[in-house]
């Protein structure tokens, strides 16, 4: 019932309360819906409730655990998890690597895990969790047969179009890729799409329909196709397809180790839009152009702590002599506007449904700088210099010491503690970082500069830009 018709069994368990306040299966089933609801904060609640009827249950201080992690709160889940285990028999070691993993003690994380494989090898969950703890660590020949595991799991869902198999890594087959999880991830991982068309008889690529254009353009050897999530599609009958694999599935054959990224742009940028792009920025004066973005992420993407601010990157944008443009996806008219900081956001850029837009903008630009997002993935594919800020506790695709990705992106880390806009003064005094820009008049704008910018040339509007590139078109 709870999967079937969850408001039922929310229905039944509310009314099972009222003849039993204190039963801890109708107050587990209500935590656990909350739970699926998003709601952890009331789950949370409920199920601290059931702990305190039912001590000597280990799934109610389990489910405890979820709401706490998915809150954010490791300490607390761990401690959950363990009171779980204490009364289940250690059947809850793996919740407690997860804590482990998310607070980017990788070492311990793999401890954990392979406890639970020496009692379990099946145990799907502990593999996934090996297998992010040793991608971090660089054992990545690990890594990704625990990441293997993840596969029709929550966070990767199989797309089966036909009779085809999953793919194993033979050459000279009729392969299908899809795209999966964000945007970013299928930017990166397309990395190997051009090793996987070497060695196929033929390839279809589906992606997000966003990354359409800019997709056929730079793997014209593939057919593509934006129709992912969608369907009904009529594609697949003009295709021969023996073989499926997921675009996070090819580094397991192809990236067995970080040196064994090529490190090199993959990605070809639109040349019209670029022309434009770079009329509209070359109109702006000789500076150098530099792109900032200074939040992204969900929840469950460590959003939280990769929620920078711009107002956290004041040092940076008044320190050096640069025009500084917005990459962020999310409309940040009113953040820029209380700030008062010189920066342009062009919508038809950076919220645009068509990433051939975006791509077009980034690949005009001197550096992108700023907390890790898609426009890092396709800044690095496009062989844009790049810096990636890093929060203290990174997760697993940004523990090592570079990315070995884009050999144009270096990272940045947060410490400890500390706050952002002390990381982004650390970034200033660092040397080769910031080859390239010039320190501004006096150590930083002047305030007359300051308003002369947001009074007018700071915010170049919509119609302006669109004003500039027609003009360019024309």
């Amino acid at each position: 019932m709870m999967d079937r018709d969850p408001d039922k069994a929310v229905k039944v368990a509310c009314e099972l309360l009222n003849d039993e306040p204190d039963n801890p299966d109708a107050l587990m089933l209500i935590g656990y819906l909350f739970q699926r609801a998003g709601r952890h904060g009331l789950a949370a609640a409920i199920l601290k409730r059931a702990t305190q009827i039912a001590p000597q249950r280990g799934e109610l201080w389990a489910g405890l655990g979820v709401s706490y992690q998915r809150m954010g709160d490791e300490i607390r889940a761990r401690q959950m998890f363990q009171e779980g285990a204490r009364r289940g028999d250690n059947k809850y070691e793996h919740e407690i690597a997860t804590t482990y993993l998310e607070e980017a003690d990788f070492a311990r994380a793999e401890r954990y895990a392979r406890r639970v494989l020496q009692a379990n090898q099946k145990h799907s969950g502990a593999w996934m969790t090996l297998g992010y703890a040793s991608l971090a660590q660089g054992d990545w020949e690990t890594g990704w047969k625990g990441y293997a595991h993840t596969l029709a799991s929550e966070w990767r869902k199989e797309i089966i179009i036909g009779d085809e198999v999953r793919w194993d890594g033979s050459k000279g087959r009729h392969v299908f890729v899809y795209g999966e999880q964000g945007l970013g991830d299928e930017i990166l991982y397309t990395s190997c799409v051009p090793d996987l068309i070497r060695d196929s008889a033929s390839v279809v690529l589906e992606c997000d329909p966003r990354l359409e254009g800019l997709f056929r353009r730079s793997f014209p050897q593939a057919a593509v196709y934006g129709t992912r999530l969608k369907q009904g599609v009529e594609w697949p009958n003009q295709h021969t397809i023996t073989h499926r694999v997921g675009v996070a599935g090819l580094p397991q054959f192809y990236r067995p180790s970080p040196q064994a990224c090529p490190g090199v742009p993959w990605l070809v940028a639109d040349p019209e839009r670029r022309l434009q792009w770079r009329a509209l920025l070359d109109s702006l004066g000789p500076r150098p152009k530099v792109g900032i973005c200074w939040s992204g992420g969900r929840r469950w993407t460590k959003g939280k702590a990769r929620a920078v601010g711009l107002e956290a990157l004041r040092p940076l944008i008044e320190g050096f002599d640069a025009d500084w443009i917005s990459l962020q996806y999310k409309d940040p008219t009113a953040e820029i506007e209380a700030s008062g900081l010189p920066v342009r956001h062009w919508r038809r850029a950076v919220e645009s449904d068509d990433y051939d837009d975006t791509a077009a903008l980034v690949a005009e630009l001197d550096l992108v700088v700023g907390i890790h997002t898609t426009v890092h993935h396709v800044a690095g594919a496009l062989g844009v210099p790049g810096v990636i800020l890093v929060p203290s506790r990174p997760s697993w695709n940004y523990a090592l010491p570079s990315f070995p990705w884009y050999r144009s992106a270096r990272l940045f880390r947060q410490r400890e503690t500390e706050p952002w806009v002390a990381t982004i003064k650390r970034l200033i005094d660092a040397p080769d970082y910031l080859d390239g820009l010039r320190p501004a008049r006096g150590g930083g704008v002047a305030r007359g500069d300051a308003e002369h910018n947001r009074d007018g040339e700071r915010a170049c509007s919509d119609q302006t830009a669109d004003a500039a590139i027609a003009e360019v078109v024309s």
